[in-house]
C-alpha cells in the first residue's frame, strides 16, 4: 500500500513534470479557454507528462496535438509554473490564442488507451464545478488569475 507520502518522494526522485497548454480564443462574452470531456474522467484540460530531455514548451504543443489534433503553428507564451495536486508535481502552463476553431469537436487520441474527447469551450469568468477533478480546480485558478490580468 502507497502512502501519499511515498507518492510525493516518488514524483520527486524521477521528477515528474506536466505541460499544460492553454488554448484561448476572445468571444463577444469574454475570454474562453479550451477543455473536454474525457469519457471516464471527467471535464479536463489538455496536459501531459514532460519526456526525459523533452523542453516544457516542446510538450505542451505534443501533447495538444495528441490529445487535440490542434497543430499550433506558433511558439506559445508561458504563464509560469505551479505545484499541483497532493504529490505537487510542477505543471509548466503555455497559452495560445486561436481563432477559427469550431466550438466543439471530438478527436479520437491513439495514446490514453484510444479515448475520443470531446472538446468544448470553457468561459474564464465561470469557476470549475463537480465535473473537474480538484488538480484542475487549481491548474484554473493559477492561469486564469493570469490570463484575466490586464
Amino acid at each position: 500500500m502507497t502512502t501519499l507520502a511515498s507518492r510525493v518522494h516518488f514524483c520527486r526522485m524521477i521528477n515528474v513534470q506536466k505541460a499544460c497548454p492553454i488554448v484561448i480564443r476572445a468571444t463577444k462574452h469574454g475570454l474562453e479557454v479550451l477543455a473536454f470531456r474525457h469519457p471516464s474522467a471527467g471535464n479536463q484540460f489538455v496536459k501531459g507528462t514532460i519526456q526525459q530531455g523533452e523542453q516544457p514548451r516542446d510538450a505542451a504543443k505534443r501533447e495538444l496535438l495528441e490529445e487535440s489534433g490542434l497543430d499550433c503553428p506558433i511558439e506559445m507564451s508561458s504563464l509560469g509554473t505551479l505545484h499541483v495536486g497532493p504529490e505537487q508535481i510542477l505543471w509548466h502552463f503555455f497559452t495560445w490564442g486561436s481563432t477559427g476553431l469550431p466550438d466543439q469537436w471530438k478527436h479520437a487520441t491513439e495514446d490514453d488507451g484510444g479515448h475520443t474527447f470531446a472538446f468544448f469551450w470553457h468561459p474564464i469568468r465561470v469557476p470549475l464545478d463537480e465535473e473537474w477533478h480538484p488538480v484542475f480546480h487549481e491548474a484554473f485558478q493559477f492561469f486564469a488569475s493570469r490570463l484575466a490580468a490586464p
